[in-house]
């Protein structure tokens, strides 16, 4: 999970002013998928779309994402870009991608845009929802889309934890090692919030960035939270304490969504 505020701050991108520019918004059960980016011998989101706009276009097209999801995350609203020729409008290039893709991903918006636009360096925020199934018996149809967690859950106490979240901080006892250097852990959580309806519990984050793993992370804490392993005060020690030793285990990839990318407003 990249911080699109990561990217955007350090990374100019070329375009060719020549070529259309083309964004889709992707959906896609992650189960079966070594996550969103092309790896050799892997079957991932990023090369099932390339895939499926070679036979488009009779040849090899780049395609960027908003950002990586792991093997097993979700997505309702991922974004990719490309430029290329132009070819189809939207809706008739979005159902002819459909018919080239397999049935566990889905374009379910296609639209023509400036040559500039760019899905990563673009972005100015995102939305994660996360899933736990809290009953004592597994649902057989939530195995591989929830967290099964079997005990009962604090819910009054895990939104007090949440709340501490909320604003500019420091998320580096949130975040896993990505393998590469990172310009900062600071990120700004506009939205941080915990809802119950029967047996599940959706865990809402809605930031300016993310950081990898940062989602799972959180949740992770979370649960311990309302186990009552750890007090929400002593969650909140955990993030002033900027040190991912500090803090709980990672919540699995099963629970986690993608589910929109924030972008500038069109000029009008």
């Amino acid at each position: 999970m990249t911080s699109s505020l990561e990217l955007r701050k350090s990374r100019p991108h070329r375009f060719d002013p020549a070529l259309q520019g083309h964004q889709l918004t992707v959906a896609y059960r992650g189960t079966d998928f070594s996550g969103w980016q092309r790896q050799p011998g892997k079957r991932t989101v990023q090369e099932c779309l390339e895939t499926a706009l070679e036979k488009i276009w009779g040849q090899k097209i780049r395609l960027q994402g908003s950002g990586r999801t792991d093997t097993g995350v979700h997505a309702l609203g991922q974004v990719a870009s490309f430029n290329a020729p132009r070819l189809h409008p939207g809706p008739v290039l979005q159902r002819a991608l459909n018919a080239n893709l397999p049935r566990d991903a889905r374009v379910v918006k296609c639209r023509l845009v400036a040559p500039s636009f760019h899905a990563r360096f673009d972005a100015m925020g995102k939305t994660y929802r996360y899933l736990v199934w809290n009953h004592p018996v597994q649902d057989p149809f939530t195995l591989d889309t929830h967290w099964h967690m079997p005990r009962p859950l604090n819910l009054p106490t895990m939104r007090r934890a949440a709340r501490l979240l909320l604003g500019k901080h420091d998320f580096a006892s949130f975040t896993s090692n990505p393998g590469y250097e990172r310009e900062s852990t600071v990120r700004t959580m506009r939205r941080a919030s915990i809802t119950r309806h029967d047996s599940t519990l959706t865990f809402h984050f809605t930031a300016d960035g993310f950081l990898y793993r940062m989602v799972r992370n959180l949740v992770g804490g979370l649960a311990k939270v309302g186990l009552g392993k750890i007090t929400a005060e002593e969650f909140g020690k955990i993030l002033q304490a900027r040190s991912r030793s500090e803090a709980p285990a990672t919540a699995p990839a099963c629970g986690l969504y993608l589910v929109s990318v924030k972008y500038p407003p069109k000029p009008r």
